[in-house]
């Protein structure tokens, strides 16, 4: 699901996407709010806001949290990730593999789940979500990589925090958007049509009359 550009009088709800790391799904189940957490999850993957890549899918294919959770959402988690044949997509993973072997572990026989999770913020202009500390030897870690790089990355606290706030704002946004496309496409300054008009716009236009 590539981001369109949205038009300026909507650009403020244009929502952000989040591709989700492998450390941060093993995360959850860790804190005590886990069942709010992937509520709100779960409501964010309707929506087309949460994206996962087949590398980080296979990652955790092993562990308890993929029957559980993922597995009944998996088609819907991978929708926002490109072709594997994608030649731009497969451009920038090679990029960031050789820009930053440490993390892809090049030397490796198998290529772990980072550079796609990079690569795909980096192609669609996703928020990364990784629960991974990057104070020492940032190359190594995804959140060092994309600050590198200038990808948004949050941890999974962070995420939360920013995703809740979001979903509670929604609706007045929504309704704020659509009354300022409706002034907009007016182009009255009076009264809409069955509403009736103030006391003070009746004595205006008494005296424009």
């Amino acid at each position: 699901m590539k981001r369109r550009d949205p038009l300026p009088l909507l650009a403020p709800l244009e929502p952000d996407v989040y591709v989700i790391d492998t450390s941060a799904w093993l995360n959850i189940d860790s804190r005590r709010d886990r069942e709010k957490v992937w509520r709100l999850i779960v409501s964010l993957v309707e929506q087309g806001r949460i994206v996962a890549c087949a590398q980080v899918m296979a990652e955790l294919r092993d562990d308890p949290i993929y029957e559980r959770r993922l597995k009944p959402h998996e088609k819907a988690l991978q929708v926002g990730e490109p072709p594997g044949d994608n030649i731009e997509y497969l451009r920038i993973v090679g990029r960031i593999t050789h820009d930053y072997p440490a993390m892809s572990k090049a030397a490796g026989r198998k290529t772990p789940a980072d550079p796609y999770v990079v690569a795909l913020a980096d192609l669609d202009h996703y928020v990364v979500v990784a629960d991974e500390r990057s104070t020492k030897r940032p190359n190594r870690k995804i959140p060092g990589v994309c600050q590198q790089l200038g990808i948004r990355c949050l941890t999974l606290g962070q995420f939360v925090a920013t995703a809740n706030a979001d979903e509670s704002r929604k609706p007045y946004e929504q309704t704020t958007a659509i009354a300022a496309s409706a002034e907009v496409q007016g182009g009255s300054s009076g009264p809409a049509p069955g509403q009736t008009a103030t006391k003070g716009e009746k004595a205006e236009g008494k005296e424009e009359g």
